[in-house]
């Protein structure tokens, strides 16, 4: 027999269903089940992202400015009296926010070039 033409609604219908059929029991019956592994990953994250959350406001709050006496840059930018500027190295967090997101960037990236864009 070879592929059926479909030349009705009804042939159509039918061999629709049959190829559906044939997925249904791919996997073992289960009518219901926890995905660990995912409720793992989701806590897992909400954890990382108040651990980081937590680490910059402690890190915002301990850091002081450096002082001009101090060999600043270049002196403090004053604009409109109100907003200044001041040259100051990066934080701790500062540079490990930046490496875990060039980190996820270049796993994403490489991950889509090796397997393809799978999602």
């Amino acid at each position: 027999m070879g592929m059926p033409t479909g030349d009705t609604p009804q042939k159509a219908q039918e061999y629709y269903l049959y190829l559906q059929g044939h997925h249904q029991t791919d996997d073992p019956v289960a009518s219901w089940k926890v995905d660990w592994m995912s409720l793992a990953w989701m806590w897992g994250f909400v954890v990382v992202l108040v651990l980081a959350i937590i680490f910059w406001v402690w890190q915002y709050r301990t850091t002081l400015p450096r002082r001009k006496a101090r060999g600043a840059l270049y002196p403090v930018d004053t604009f409109g009296g109100y907003t200044t500027e001041q040259a100051a190295p990066a934080t701790l967090f500062f540079l490990l926010l930046t490496v875990v997101l060039v980190g996820f960037a270049v796993a994403l990236i490489v991950g889509h070039l090796v397997w393809g864009q799978k999602f």
